[in-house]
């Protein structure tokens, strides 16, 4: 099983600094990184603030400290998912 996380970073330079360099690679065994960026309004099409990524971890293992600054709640309805 898996665990999603949906995190925002100001810009793309603090999530390359922020990111554990484990996670960066888009998937292993124990996660799977999904690079989104930008963000947009689905009705404005303007761009909302921030660099947005998707992480998913194994159950049982905890997002790393450095990352729980970014860590959004759940979206109810998330732009992006894993399938």
């Amino acid at each position: 099983m898996w665990t999603d996380y949906y995190l925002k970073f100001p810009t793309y330079e603090h999530f390359y600094s922020a990111m554990p360099a484990e996670l960066l690679p888009e998937a292993s065994a124990s996660h799977a990184t999904d690079i989104i960026g930008t963000l947009y309004h689905t009705q404005t099409y303007e761009a909302q603030e921030g660099f947005h990524v998707n992480l998913r971890l194994r159950t049982g293992t905890p997002l790393p400290p450095e990352l729980l600054p970014y860590n959004l709640p759940t979206p109810t309805l998330p732009k992006r998912v894993f399938a």
